[in-house]
């Protein structure tokens, strides 16, 4: 991965929320990553099963009777043994202006050989909250983020 401006993730907290439009209810999901500089960056619409295994990581919620893939895999000791040796950050680092959606690369190592991944942003926040691996986020994505913000109040005014 090319050097590039990164901003450490200092901690993250996670919502669910129900909302209504006439009669219409619809879950709010996301993840707030509060960053080292003091901004943070914002992820909407994640699913609702990784929000609450994060949660239930946290300590936040109690897992579920009915287990989701996240939760069976956060109880599962020899994969988070294994996912934590070789997961060494994430990084949080592209949108797709078209699409509205974020990547997020994970680079992983092993024996001396580095690879990377691209994955959908919270399942990648939920493999390094398992193992205590970093999370960062590109600067020139918060800036971009921020500029965005900027013009939209704008066009409101």
């Amino acid at each position: 991965m090319s050097e590039r401006a990164l901003l450490k993730s200092d901690d993250i907290s996670v919502f669910i929320g129900l909302a209504q439009e006439g009669s219409t209810s619809y879950i709010i999901t996301g993840i707030e990553l509060i960053l080292e500089d003091g901004r943070s960056l914002t992820l909407v619409n994640i699913p609702v099963d990784v929000a609450n295994a994060i949660k239930a990581l946290r300590g936040d919620i109690d897992f579920p009777r009915r287990e989701s893939l996240f939760d069976l895999l956060a109880n599962y000791e020899a994969f988070k043994d294994e996912l934590a040796r070789t997961l060494k950050k994430v990084i949080i680092d592209e949108l797709d202006m078209t699409t509205g959606l974020y990547t997020a690369t994970v680079e992983f190592e092993d024996e001396g050989m580095v690879s990377e991944i691209k994955m959908i942003p919270s399942h990648a926040i939920f493999l390094a909250l398992l193992t205590g691996a970093p999370i960062y986020v590109s600067k020139e994505l918060v800036d971009l983020e921020e500029s965005l913000d900027r013009d939209e109040d704008e066009e409101d005014k």
